[in-house]
């Protein structure tokens, strides 16, 4: 974010919602630390300069966590800040060029008609006391708030406001997303499906990564303290938790773990190398050990150092006596899965761009993609399309990029993670009627007209970074920063 302006905004806009939001303040102790009658410039918007104290003045209003108080000079929060300041002074000015402000008359309507301050449907100045008191407000500093984001809303509608736009791109925006499309099309998921992968392709892939495969692996001994352990009883009685304490004691007072068991070692499970997933290397799984224990045994981090640990109401020693990191084996069933599971994605992908490749050379068509159909026994599909939201066949991700594609267009289609895979012809297009007094084209053009302001805001975007010169004196954010 430091530096020039061009460096400042990568999106401007999206400051400018940022800079919007209400900032609820609060005034938290912070003495000044730029007390020196010098002066301490940090910004320079133009010919306007913004010193160290009015900033800090600004962070002083900005309602912050106590955690991001505590941590304010070690993380982004102040960056964010300052964006958010340097937006608000661009607007500001800005406003001002424009002659857009906000008198007094109209800032009380904005007040008497928020439905928070009122009661009975009317005014409530005693509600109106309570959120300020509430919110670490005087009345002046939210009244200024208020101004400032009337004032920047009244500036984006200036160069948004007043729009209509011609009939034929609205028109040409319904035509797009309601147009009937009758298409055809081959499942190649199905076709993929045959696909088996070998065991010479599993010990390639995992020989060739083997070293990606590493995972932590855990030996340690287990005690269940059950009643009849300590006290040779099954009652949960006073006797039970006295030995309890006892034992507990001696873990704090650093005994060792055969001490602690001792008389019991018949009891202890040894568990040698397992990971987190209970398997061990051989490929056998635990299934003797409670979940939730198994997963606060692996959680310990002290080797060689015994641990009382209870789940549910059920008493443990433990203590981890080894930890390695190791190569998995394809004993382990789930990375055998993994592997299988990478190959046929990765025979997907290029089997995919084989056919992309054709279709770009003009060398898979309509009568090709018949004969791979004959070839796999499986039918073409064909279906009517109503629209780009009509998904009873496809994802909506996936008819937009068929409603990316004309009469006449063979393609292939796939998802994200190439689960579904389709060759699809669009065999013909149907453009609907329009009915502009219908809600569905007033839909439209409200979404055309959102469109528009949309590229409106991108081009105020532009202007503001041609037009406004910012630059942020390092040396002097890096000494605000950590006097935090």
């Amino acid at each position: 974010m430091l530096g020039t302006v061009r460096k400042f905004s990568k999106s401007f806009v999206a400051k400018i919602f940022i800079a919007i939001i209400a900032l609820p303040f609060v005034m938290w102790g912070m003495g000044d630390v730029f007390r020196s009658g010098k002066q301490n410039i940090l910004v320079e918007i133009n010919d306007e300069k913004i010193s160290s104290k009015e900033f800090i003045a600004y962070i002083q209003k900005v309602k912050l966590s106590k955690n991001e108080i505590e941590n304010i000079g070690k993380s982004k929060i102040i960056d964010d800040i300052l964006t958010n300041y340097i937006s608000e002074k661009i607007l500001s000015i800005e406003g001002e060029k424009k002659g857009i402000q906000l008198t007094d008359s109209a800032l009380k309507k904005i007040l008497v008609g928020d439905k928070s301050f009122q009661k009975d449907g009317k005014f409530s100045r005693t509600k109106y006391q309570k959120f300020l008191i509430e919110n670490s407000y005087s009345a002046s500093t939210y009244e200024t708030y208020l101004r400032n984001i009337e004032m920047k809303g009244q500036l984006l509608n200036y160069y948004s406001g007043g729009i209509k736009l011609p009939e034929f791109i609205i028109d040409d925006l319904y035509m797009k997303e309601n147009q009937v499309k009758d298409v055809e099309f081959l499942n190649l998921s199905k076709i993929y499906s045959s696909k088996k992968i070998g065991e010479e392709e599993i010990k390639t892939f995992y020989d060739e990564n083997k070293n990606f495969f590493k995972e932590k692996f855990i030996s340690f001994s287990l005690l269940s303290l059950k009643p009849e352990i300590l006290t040779k009883k099954k009652d949960f009685d006073e006797e039970y938790y006295e030995k309890l304490d006892q034992l507990e004691n001696q873990i704090l007072d650093g005994e060792k773990f055969e001490t602690i068991v001792s008389g019991n070692e018949k009891n202890v499970q040894k568990i040698k190398l397992v990971n987190v997933r209970k398997t061990k290397q051989d490929g056998s799984i635990i299934k003797d050990i409670d979940e939730a224990v198994f997963q606060k045994i692996f959680s310990i981090k002290e080797i060689n150092s015994p641990k009382l640990i209870n789940i549910e109401n059920k008493y443990y020693v433990v203590e981890i006596n080894e930890e390695r990191n190791i190569i998995l084996t394809l004993k382990d069933k789930d990375l055998r899965k993994t592997i299988e599971t990478q190959l046929i994605i990765g025979f997907k992908v290029s089997e995919n761009k084989k056919f992309i490749d054709n279709i770009d050379d003009k060398k898979f068509g309509k009568k090709e993609m018949l004969q791979l159909s004959q070839k796999n026994n499986l039918p073409i599909n064909k279906i009517k399309i109503n629209g780009i939201s009509d998904n009873k066949k496809f994802k909506t991700t996936l008819l937009k990029e068929i409603y990316n594609h004309s009469a006449g267009d063979i393609f292939l289609l796939s998802d994200n993670i190439v689960k579904d895979n389709y060759l699809v012809r669009i065999e013909k297009d149907q453009n609907p009627k329009i009915n502009k007094k219908s809600e569905q084209y007033k839909k439209y053009l409200r979404k055309a007209n959102a469109e528009y302001i949309s590229q409106v805001y991108k081009s105020y975007d532009k202007y503001i970074n041609t037009n406004y010169k910012i630059d942020i004196n390092q040396k002097v954010f890096e000494r605000l920063k950590n006097s935090f």
